[in-house]
């Protein structure tokens, strides 16, 4: 879960306790809210410097996961323990809702820096203490941040034309997740045999199979009076498997499933499981053993028919992580963003329709990541049309304005920023596959290339954090996004080279894509008639047909290759 605070993620992947197959999941508890509540009416009664005003608004987030891992590499296990951290964030802003400390980068401020303790097991009145620490510490430095913004602004008007904050509903709520908790001794045996599967292939430089299981409870209170209790449930099972091509380059390329009630995985479906897993592992092994007897590929200029998955990653960097940052801070050379300075206008062709749904909860059986009932302000959250006919119409907003003479809240504030629930892309004129696969066909031999280019599969954050072999940091990430207007994808790790004769797909390995403008999305000619689910490291929703582009670029990797090792 990529969007949990960084310093608690790097506490949960590092699962030190020692092995155990009992994992008792705690329910919410219900004392947490009137112990927060308390602590925030103290602050704001009585947190005051002299000669200045105290906090006008504070709110708490306290974070608790539940977390059981397993870890398996060469048919043993090396890990499977549970675990149990957490986390609070405090925002405290003091001056108004028109103008408070925040948005603002231009200062440098020395205020205190705490490390608080937090309990191991809700401890209300520890974390009563905890809180009261970081409240001081946060109230110490919003006053010194809010004078240098009232000086920066006193010699820059007109910069500040938006307000800081805004009042929305006061609401009281709670949506909880059943438990359903995973069956330990299943997983170890399910991670272990998988493991044993991969150990026949001496050419890997490692191979290591993971499932892992959370359980995130938030606690929410804030000074206008609202409050909520939040639960959501991850279950995943992880493979990612490493080796080094004939020339040094190292490939990857990893299985992830995902789910937010249940995973197959053991009792009566364990059989079932295991070899259907077991098929798709070896279907890795034989893909990446006819890469890496292969040569790269330098250049690309042609068609690109992204399938699968990938379509919806191109959907989540073109659109969605904009949304997700549309306020920027205060400084020398601040501007707006570019997504909101094309609002009304068109941005992608006239075919599509993007909407975020995250009311809905379910598609066919499965329970989505994306859905939710109110966001992490406790507003409750709405229906956005994002693109309307190719043109943006909407974005996600919290209590944060976004635009002039707007203060609504749609309720998609979520991990610190504009968030996602359930995104929907929906286009008329959808085409079946094969009708993709022949346009993609058609359109390299239009251009001249002797093949067109089909990605299925990008980069993987939770599937790459599971090699720890050297030759791992070599591995590319992905392009950046150059220029304003730009966005970037990750390195594809699942690309095909389709001949543009006879249709046969070939494995490709060596190219990446570079920045991208975001006028390339005109260029989108075709797009799938059926949709497929993505949703990137459990954190929201995306349904998107496959994506057909008329052009596009891609380079090989600048860097030079790691040795072979002197001893196979």
């Amino acid at each position: 879960m990529r969007f949990l605070p960084a310093i608690l993620l790097a506490a949960v992947s590092a699962f030190s306790l020692p092995p155990t197959k009992v994992f008792k999941i705690n329910e919410p508890d219900a004392s947490i809210i009137p112990a927060m509540r308390s602590e925030l009416n103290r602050s704001m009664d009585s947190l005051r410097l002299r000669g200045q005003s105290g906090p006008y608004f504070l709110s708490y987030l306290y974070w608790d996961i539940q977390g059981y891992r397993v870890e398996a590499s060469q048919g043993s296990i090396e890990k499977a323990a549970s675990d149990r951290l957490h986390a609070t964030d405090v925002d405290l802003r003091v001056g108004s809702y028109e103008h408070d400390q925040s948005l603002y980068e231009g200062g440098i401020v020395f205020g205190p820096r705490l490390r608080a303790p937090l309990p191991d097991d809700n401890d209300t009145l520890l974390l009563r203490q905890t809180l009261w620490a970081q409240t001081d510490a946060r109230y110490k430095v919003a006053v010194e941040q809010l004078a240098q913004k009232k000086s920066f602004l006193s010699s820059h008007h007109g910069m500040d034309a938006l307000p800081d904050w805004s009042r929305q509903k006061v609401l009281q709520q709670q949506d909880v997740d059943s438990i359903v908790p995973p069956d330990t001794a299943a997983w170890i045996s399910l991670c272990r045999n998988l493991s044993d599967v991969l150990r026949d292939n001496p050419w890997l430089a490692e191979s290591r199979v993971a499932y892992q299981y959370y359980y995130v409870t938030l606690y929410y209170v804030d000074s206008e009076g609202s409050s909520h209790i939040q639960t959501l449930q991850e279950n995943a099972l992880l493979a990612a498997v490493l080796c080094q091509a004939k020339d040094g380059t190292p490939l990857w390329d990893y299985l992830r499933l995902a789910a937010r009630d249940t995973l197959p995985g053991g009792g009566k479906t364990g059989a079932t499981s295991f070899k259907s897993l077991k098929d798709s592992l070896e279907g890795l092994m034989e893909r990446l053993d006819r890469l890496r007897i292969s040569p790269p590929v330098k250049f690309y200029r042609g068609p690109v028919l992204f399938a699968g998955t990938a379509a919806g990653e191109v959907m989540q960097h073109a659109l969605i992580h904009p949304q997700m940052r549309l306020r920027q801070p205060l400084s020398e050379n601040s501007e707006q963003p570019f997504l909101l300075s094309l609002q009304g206008r068109k941005y992608f062709p006239d075919n599509f329709t993007v909407r975020d749904t995250p009311g809905l909860r379910r598609l066919g059986d499965k329970l989505l990541f994306g859905g939710y009932r109110f966001d992490h302000q406790g507003q409750p959250a709405e229906d956005v049309t994002l693109i309307d006919k190719g043109r943006i119409a909407d974005f996600y907003r919290g209590k944060l304005p976004v635009e002039s003479g707007v203060t609504r809240d749609n309720g998609h504030w979520r991990f610190g920023g504009g968030f996602p629930g359930v995104v929907q892309v929906q286009t008329t004129g959808g085409v079946p596959e094969q009708t993709l696969m022949d346009s993609l066909q058609a359109r390299a031999k239009d251009e001249g290339s002797p093949f067109g280019l089909r990605v299925s599969k990008f980069f993987d954050d939770d599937a790459y954090k599971l090699l720890r072999h050297p030759l791992a940091q070599s591995i590319p990430f992905g392009g950046y996004a150059s220029a304003r207007g730009s966005f970037s994808l990750p390195a594809p790790v699942t690309l095909d080279a389709v001949d543009a004769k006879t249709g046969e797909q070939t494995p490709m390995r060596g190219l990446s894509f570079n920045s991208l403008d975001s006028k390339s999305l005109r260029d989108i000619v075709a797009t799938g008639d059926s949709a497929r689910l993505f949703e990137p490291e459990a954190s929201f929703s995306l349904i998107c047909p496959s994506l057909l582009f008329s052009l596009l670029d891609l380079g090989g990797s600048p860097q030079a290759q790691p040795r072979l090792p002197l001893l196979p």
